[in-house]
């Protein structure tokens, strides 16, 4: 439970960065001046040492808690959303990496580099618009891999009903915006561009400077992408150890209405059904917070894990009665193992 929430704490510093960071571009649709002028305080925040700290540690430690996620799995019975989070989530280092090096070499070895929005703009409009669809792909994929995750918690808190209204509206209008402002804003930068010259000069002289360390900054980046690859790597190679060294070891469990789920011995409940394709309701895709899962276990309970703290409280939470389990949480040992679902399996937040 506390390394969910850390996780979910760190997840909502890095979505309160690029939300800052979207919001400001934003402000492109009205003009650049008004991007500068809303940069100290929707930015300002960030570039101190407190918050380049609290931002680098969250994006550490969210990442480094993302392969502890992937290393601790029974198996690969996930949801669509579930894959679609894990192949963001796993996509976004990568992509920021080059991002982060180019812009704190970019100050280092050009200290007169004004990294205004407008210069930068100018660079992903005029010197280097590849660059620019990376670093809009960067924001896509962390905007929805943070925005699946923001909902995935909310969707299952009472006061969800009041908020999804406006809450999901909004993670739809934000990156709409944002592009939006980009765009307009990168119409008025190639204005200036075209008519003032010195301005042009001063970005290109700059970016000959930069251009001049990339070989050290290639370098750099490929280290850091083969580390980052072989912590990967490792989280998989946990998790494909873990289902080898069990795949021999079966067990069965039946169901309601003589369904039977068979599988290796140590998945969960749900897992098993989802494995047999065992219809079951899984609101929260088995991250036992819904409680939609629940089963009354009619036999081979002394086959089922012990229950957790977190699973007690869940099921305290929604009033479960005696003999009940969460289906993602059980955790089955040996076959033997008699479950009634109690919610119908279409059963949403």
């Amino acid at each position: 439970m506390r390394l969910r929430r850390l996780r979910l704490l760190t997840g909502l510093v890095l979505m309160a960065f690029v939300t800052g960071h979207m919001a400001n571009l934003m402000l492109g649709m009205h003009s650049l001046a008004a991007m500068e002028s809303g940069r100290p305080w929707l930015m300002g925040p960030w570039r101190s040492a407190a918050g380049q700290g609290l931002l680098v540690c969250s994006a550490l430690v969210h990442l480094a808690l993302g392969l502890y996620a992937i290393a601790a799995r029974r198996s690969l019975a996930m949801s669509r959303t579930d894959w679609v989070q894990l192949f963001l989530g796993l996509a976004t280092p990568p992509l920021l990496l080059n991002h982060a090096i180019v812009m704190h070499m970019a100050g280092e070895v050009t200290p007169n580099f004004d990294s205004t929005y407008g210069q930068m703009l100018a660079v992903y409009w005029s010197f280097s618009p590849g660059y620019a669809f990376q670093q809009l792909g960067v924001v896509m994929v962390v905007w929805i891999h943070a925005a699946v995750g923001l909902y995935s918690w909310l969707v299952l808190k009472p006061a969800w009903t009041r908020i999804g209204g406006f809450v999901l509206p909004l993670l739809f209008a934000v990156p709409i915006l944002a592009l939006l402002g980009f765009a307009e804003s990168g119409r008025e930068v190639l204005e200036k561009l075209a008519n003032d010259a010195a301005w042009r000069e001063h970005i290109g002289v700059n970016l000959r400077r930069v251009v001049g360390v990339t070989d050290p900054l290639n370098a750099l980046q490929a280290k850091l992408l083969v580390a980052y690859g072989v912590l990967v790597l490792a989280a998989a190679g946990v998790l494909a150890a873990r289902i080898l060294r069990e795949r021999f070891a079966r067990v069965t469990i039946a169901y309601d209405g003589g369904l039977e789920a068979q599988g290796r011995r140590g998945l969960s409940i749900l897992e098993l059904a989802r494995l047999s394709g065992v219809p079951h309701a899984h609101v929260c895709s088995g991250r036992g917070r819904c409680g939609t899962c629940r089963v009354r276990v009619d036999a081979g309970a002394d086959q089922l894990s012990p229950m957790s703290g977190d699973e007690r409280a869940t099921l305290a939470r929604v009033g479960a009665g005696q003999g009940e389990r969460l289906a993602c949480q059980a955790r089955v040992a040996d076959s033997g193992v008699v479950a009634t679902r109690l919610l119908p399996p279409w059963i949403g937040p």
